[in-house]
């Protein structure tokens, strides 16, 4: 019965930190509040992978297995002067496709367009 309480105590204490560091975390959009929004319209389950271009440390990340017609937005780093953005199938496959977003001062959009085998990436303007 005691081992009971102090694993239950101890699981308690564990989840109460965890909650605490998810609430100071800072937003994953602290940046410069301009952004590369992707639409997948292509026949295929999407992910997308964002490369920060000049941040001062990884910030690099994926939005994974989005479905026709759903939307998923990247807000650039205050840092990044530039991204490259990566279409794949998973975040462990090869890039179906990539473009360069060379301006961070303004909205970036796309469309993800095509079927299996020939997925391609649209800047669509937003």
């Amino acid at each position: 019965m005691r081992t009971a309480r102090r694993t239950a105590f101890a699981l308690a204490t564990g989840a109460t930190l965890c909650a605490s560091a998810l609430a100071l975390a800072p937003a994953a959009h602290a940046g410069s509040g301009n952004y590369i929004k992707v639409t997948n319209k292509a026949g295929i389950v999407a992910t997308t992978c964002y490369e920060w271009q000049g941040v001062s440390s990884s910030k690099d990340y994926c939005h994974e297995g989005y479905a026709v017609g759903q939307s998923r937005t990247a807000y650039f780093p205050a840092d990044a002067t530039s991204a490259v953005l990566n279409l794949k199938l998973s975040k462990w496959d090869r890039a179906r496709d990539s473009a360069a977003v060379q301006d961070t001062s303004k909205n970036h959009c796309f469309e993800i367009r095509g079927l299996l085998g020939s997925e391609k990436l649209i800047e669509t303007g937003c």
